[in-house]
């Protein structure tokens, strides 16, 4: 007596493999697939409460979250027109501090950043002005 399995049982199987196989390098596209992205350039720690309440206005009420005066920041974000925000990694950052050092209006630099995108947080590959 021969013990097998039945043919619908091993395609079945076979389907199985191949959409976790999919699956997985969907998940691995997803999770690599470099973008840019352009925003305002602000301190990381203000960048929720200026996209609820407003840059502008956040601005003034708390002074500390200009860059005006001390661009030198722990971390930077970037705020895009659609009210997102994102934290750079430290060589964003430090590329940032580079661009903070050579413009005059420190509360209004926007940028394009190209990275990828790990849950909040841009892995920088690079960033220009606008």
């Amino acid at each position: 007596m021969r013990i097998g399995v039945s043919s619908a049982q091993s395609k079945d199987d076979e389907m199985r493999k191949m959409l976790r196989t999919g699956g997985l390098l969907l998940i691995m596209a997803c999770v690599s697939a470099a973008t840019e992205i352009q925003g305002v350039v602000a301190d990381w720690t203000c960048t929720e409460t200026m996209v609820r309440m407003g840059r502008e206005k956040a601005l003034r009420q708390n002074r500390a979250c200009s860059l005006m005066k001390n661009f030198k920041r722990a971390a930077y974000g970037l705020i895009t027109d659609d009210k997102k925000f994102y934290r750079l990694d430290d060589p964003g950052n430090q590329h940032i501090l580079e661009l903070l050092a050579n413009t005059p209006d420190k509360d209004n630099l926007k940028v394009v950043v190209s990275g990828d995108i790990q849950g909040n947080t841009i892995k920088v590959t690079n960033i220009t002005m606008l």
